[in-house]
């Protein structure tokens, strides 16, 4: 299956720069991925602080289907989380 655009799920936080979002995903086996990413990979980006605002963050979903799927972050970790939590761009 080639590599397809989409988006998870996520928690978003402000960052100590200006550019990026800290983002937190659930994944498969319970555990927090967190990392940072630009803002441009991130809706919504307005008013973020240090408590977590639901958002979405654009991935490379790789794998889907099943009850996991694994996904690209934008800072090129790849992990494996819910099917559920992630949506395909342009379906």
């Amino acid at each position: 299956m080639p590599t397809q655009c989409g988006k998870v799920t996520c928690d978003l936080f402000r960052s100590a720069f200006s550019g990026e979002v800290v983002f937190a995903v659930n994944t498969i086996n319970g555990e927090r991925y967190e990392g940072i990413a630009p803002k441009h990979c991130a809706k919504p980006v307005g008013d973020l602080s240090v408590d977590p605002t639901k958002g979405t963050l654009e991935v490379a979903v790789i794998n889907n289907g099943g009850k996991s799927s694994s996904i690209r972050m934008p800072d090129g970790e790849s992990i494996e989380v819910p099917t559920e939590l992630i949506s395909l761009l342009g379906t």
